[in-house]
């Protein structure tokens, strides 16, 4: 018993702490003139950027504080794996103010979208050599964003991945905005849901109304994909739709 105790001992006196990194990041303090408010924004550049003049596309994150660690390494796995090009990844950060959010993503959806279109996308183009390839991801109420977007102004965005968007009251609404819409070729969207007891039934209902209206008539120039991802709830969702939506859309392009 001595001796064994020693022996922990030994080994707990060597242990070692250090960081745990995953890549450098900038963190931008932007102020918007649209949105009358100065914005967080923290960008990821790939390796060989410093070394590199080309331009890269641009994954542009929702909720971008909860959102890009896991990004970058899901990133990072699927360049090594030679599934996704590099591509620089801008975190869009929330407001800490109560309501923000919302806002944002829901009552002032138009102008948030012109912050983006007019202000922060010509700004990364010039900046750091964003190109003009674009996928924007977005969870929960930002996902609800992201596909309302590719409804109102899909010229913004190549590729759309949304994990869980609540698009109760609004389904038929944004499909009927979308189908109008004359889309340039090679737009995909890759769209999710975790399980229905973990959705909710309204969420889960509208998401099945939407997919089958895109599955009786897609637009033009739109390939899709919908999935239900079994075991997840609607949290956890936004880790493996992320994963496997980053591949989808870039393999749906290709």
């Amino acid at each position: 018993m001595i001796l064994v105790g020693a022996l922990l001992s030994t080994k707990i006196q060597a242990f070692t702490s250090e960081a745990l990194t995953i890549g450098e990041v900038i963190t931008l303090q932007y102020p918007s003139a649209v949105l009358q408010q100065t914005r967080t924004i923290k960008v990821y550049l790939p390796e060989g950027y410093t070394n590199s003049t080309e331009n890269y596309p641009t994954l542009y994150l929702l909720d971008g504080e909860r959102h890009l660690a896991h990004a970058v390494l899901a990133s990072r796995l699927h360049q090594e794996l030679g599934n996704i090009p590099r591509q620089i990844i801008v975190a869009i950060n929330n407001l800490a103010q109560d309501g923000a959010r919302e806002n944002d993503f829901y009552h002032q959806k138009a102008k948030f979208a012109e912050f983006i279109g007019a202000e922060l996308q010509p700004y990364m183009a010039k900046t750091f050599r964003a190109g003009k390839s674009a996928t924007l991801y977005g969870h929960s109420l930002a996902a609800y964003f992201a596909v309302d977007l590719l409804s109102t102004q899909p010229a913004l965005f190549d590729r759309y991945i949304a994990a869980s968007p609540p698009l109760q009251r609004h389904a038929n609404d944004i499909y009927q905005q979308l189908i109008g819409q004359t889309l340039a070729s090679g737009k995909t969207l890759y769209i999710t849901m975790a399980e229905p007891a973990m959705e909710g039934e309204q969420v889960y209902s509208a998401y099945l109304q939407f997919t089958r209206l895109l599955s009786d008539q897609a637009p033009s120039g739109l390939t899709w994909q919908a999935e239900v991802m079994p075991g997840e709830s609607h949290i956890s969702n936004y880790y493996i739709s992320f994963f496997k939506g980053i591949f989808n859309v870039y393999r749906n392009t290709q």
